[in-house]
């Protein structure tokens, strides 16, 4: 009986050791990475349109009308943010579900949103206009379908027209790029819903580049139209 009990406690401090080992690898506390650094890199929020885009955000659509948003969208939703990971290099947020306006999914589902943290980077890396989904706001949220196709894994239908916070008033600012990078202070994004990065003519450099930021810059213009069409449709 002695020896069962001790067979138990020792499985039971190798479960706890392990969780613990698990609890700390740099995949599963994105929030502590993402603690230690105090500014954000959207260097890369061009990377999601045009030809040029890049293998990270193949996923998402060049939008240009409302219709096509609302049509492209598997799952049109109220969500609040629950919590947030990375995983191999991926931003997965879990929400939780407050009211359904199209389509049929859980009640929490993750949302991979673009951008990561990684040992080689001074700042976080954001590969969109905006900054991470939180826990200040509701937000109505355009989403497609992503791998595992079960009803609980999506990415936004675009990383600019595919989210808007239902308690904040559009607040925007302007980062110019420099040097490859388009930096700003973590603290700077309070209230901020859209951040628009002007980039230097060595970055655009090339038609298929130039197309991208026409793209992009397009798609910047339409988000305050979309957000009040949305908000307004979606109550």
């Amino acid at each position: 009986m002695k020896k069962l009990i001790i067979l138990i406690v020792t499985i039971a401090v190798c479960i706890g050791i392990c969780i613990n080992l698990r609890g700390n690898r740099r995949e599963t506390t994105f929030k502590k990475v993402y603690d230690s650094f105090d500014q954000i890199d959207y260097s890369f929020a061009i990377s999601a349109f045009g030809k040029t885009r890049d293998s990270r955000v193949m996923d998402y659509i060049d939008i240009s009308t409302f219709d096509e948003l609302k049509n492209k969208s598997k799952i049109i939703a109220d969500v609040e943010f629950i919590s947030r990971r990375q995983l191999y290099g991926v931003i997965e947020t879990r929400v939780k579900v407050k009211k359904l306006y199209k389509g049929h999914c859980d009640k929490t589902i993750t949302i991979y949103e673009a951008g990561f943290v990684g040992e080689n980077y001074n700042a976080v890396v954001i590969i969109q206009s905006k900054p991470l989904m939180n826990n200040k706001n509701r937000y109505l949220v355009f989403l497609q379908e992503s791998i595992p196709e079960n009803g609980r894994y999506y990415t936004f239908v675009n990383t600019i027209l595919g989210s808007y916070p239902r308690s904040n008033d559009m607040k925007k600012i302007v980062v110019n790029e420099k040097d490859g990078e388009a930096i700003v202070k973590k603290k700077d994004l309070d209230d901020v819903e859209l951040v628009q990065v002007h980039y230097s003519k060595e970055t655009i450099e090339g038609e298929e580049k130039q197309d991208s930021e026409g793209i992009y810059n397009k798609t910047l213009s339409l988000y305050e139209t979309f957000k009040k069409k949305a908000l307004s449709e979606y109550q």
